[in-house]
């Protein structure tokens, strides 16, 4: 996703950092989810603070093509890998099943990118001359009818540095539409014209993808999480004709679909895997209806249930599972006492997916007392193998945030443990045994010892109350998060 994308998804649901630059996958995804889910608590409306919720997720599992060099599949990495011929994905013709129709097509390559009947959709800054319009593709979709257009950038007022200094948008409409009903879906400036390019619509399932003719696409539902909580994926060949294919799939389990992934080989040497760019046709945030088991603690205010759907709702997105597949539960609910205004609120949700490995996600909210403001961050989320039942789990959570205005939470440890445990010792970097900390109904949250980091406290173990040992936790991280998420493709 360029910056120009970027810069819309965020207008249109939540607040978010930029991301570091990259420094390696699995840095990166530590990096990004530290900064982005344990930045500053935003006051907003609580709809908002939960859209906010799931868009810094959105955002930050980037919609556009990976950078990542061609390889053969296959190939032995010890050995050199072969380059993937050049060719421009979006020259030639107009592709699609509305390809035949000049006047349509036509009709299309005239709609204007500056303007939108609604304010949610993406605009440049000023109209591409007509005569650097091009229709990539038009045709019939799952639900709508989409088009995908070249033209000279004028997605922002800074030059790009794209040696294309062109272009991509891609425009949506209903079933059946005129061309003048197409409205701006995605805007991509600086395209790189021989990187294929997507769109999917998380809503109705349609997912189209772009590559130059002759090209294989590949497809991977989601991420395959086994009971051992490794992570893995499989690609399946779809039909492209002239370098296109256009699937119906399944609609998303969540409001975006952030576990798709495509992949474009061309003679047999992988060209690019990535997540497509994301439409929701609808650009609204529906609360997921599921049940959930609470193992201890109770739902709190309509701000901290909001925030819990949010929740949820990124966990489908995520993992690609359906709602019906998975088991929720909260491990343990409770307040996070303030420096300065209302308490927090920290909820420890989990879900059990189908091979019985189970995700984590420790969400942290802030209401400003009036019942109607909420802020909401991450503390971590981890991935664990099946077998040991929830209740019967330690965790290690350290959390922080602020709502700004005054509203403060500071920095905290939260400890949680089996309902049995009596207390914990607060381990520090040299393996001693520093602080005993009582625990009430086997959990406690406690201020962080003063320091920079969380090294302070390396992990905590919990004992019961003969002194016997029932188990050690480290701080929870992300690495949950970048496990699932970072399964090809996902920058």
């Amino acid at each position: 996703m360029d910056d120009t994308e970027l810069q819309q998804r965020l207008t249109r649901l939540a607040e978010s950092s930029a991301p570091p630059p990259r420094e390696g996958l699995a840095a990166a995804v530590v990096a990004r989810h530290r900064s982005q889910r344990r930045q500053t608590l935003g006051t907003a409306a609580v709809a908002a603070a939960v859209a906010g919720l799931v868009v810094l997720t959105s955002t930050v599992l980037d919609s556009g093509p990976s950078a990542e060099t061609a390889t053969a599949v296959g190939a032995d990495a010890a050995g050199p890998e072969p380059a993937a011929a050049a060719a421009d994905v979006l020259a030639g013709p107009t592709r699609g099943s509305l390809a035949g129709d000049p006047a349509f097509v036509e009709a299309v390559r005239q709609l204007p990118w500056t303007e939108a009947d609604d304010p949610n959709r993406p605009t440049a800054l000023t109209e591409p001359a007509l005569d650097s319009r091009r229709v990539v593709f038009a045709g019939d979709v799952a639900g709508g009818r989409w088009a995908l257009l070249v033209a000279e950038d004028t997605m922002g007022s800074e030059p790009t540095g794209s040696a294309s200094g062109l272009a991509a948008a891609w425009f949506s409409g209903p079933v059946g539409a005129a061309a003048d009903q197409l409205q701006p879906a995605s805007l991509i400036g600086g395209v790189d014209l021989s990187t294929p390019v997507a769109l999917t619509d998380a809503a109705t399932g349609a997912l189209v993808v772009v590559a130059a003719p002759g090209d294989e696409v590949e497809l991977s539902r989601r991420p395959e999480v086994a009971a051992d909580g490794t992570v893995s994926r499989s690609f399946e060949p779809v039909d492209a004709p002239d370098g296109v294919a256009v699937l119906a799939l399944d609609p998303a389990a969540g409001t975006y679909d952030e576990a798709l992934r495509y992949r474009v080989l061309r003679d047999g040497v992988e060209l690019v895997t990535a997540m497509p760019t994301a439409l929701r046709s609808d650009w609204t945030w529906s609360t997921p209806d599921v049940p959930i088991e609470w193992l201890r603690g109770a739902p709190g205010s309509a701000g901290a249930r909001s925030v819990l759907s949010g929740g949820v709702d990124h966990v489908l997105q995520i993992t690609g599972v359906p709602a019906d597949a998975i088991d929720f539960a909260v491990v343990w609910a409770g307040d996070v006492p303030p420096v300065a205004g209302p308490a927090g609120r920290l909820q420890l949700l989990a879900a059990t997916l189908p091979s019985g490995a189970v995700y984590l996600e420790a969400l942290l909210s802030q209401e400003m007392g009036d019942g109607l403001t909420t802020g909401s961050t991450w503390c971590g989320a981890d991935l664990r193998p099946a077998g040991t039942p929830l209740s019967e789990q330690v965790f290690l959570l350290d959390c922080s945030g602020s709502s700004g205005g005054g509203a403060e939470l500071g920095r905290h440890l939260v400890l949680i443990g089996p309902a049995t445990a009596a207390s914990a010792w607060l381990v520090d970097g040299s393996g001693a045994r520093a602080t005993e900390v009582p625990l009430t109904d086997g959990a406690a949250v406690v201020p962080a010892p003063d320091g920079p980091t969380a090294d302070d406290v390396a992990a905590a173990s919990f004992l019961a109350p003969d002194g016997s040992s029932l188990g050690r936790a480290e701080p929870l991280g992300y690495d949950g998060l970048e496990s699932i998420s970072a399964t090809a493709g996902w920058d």
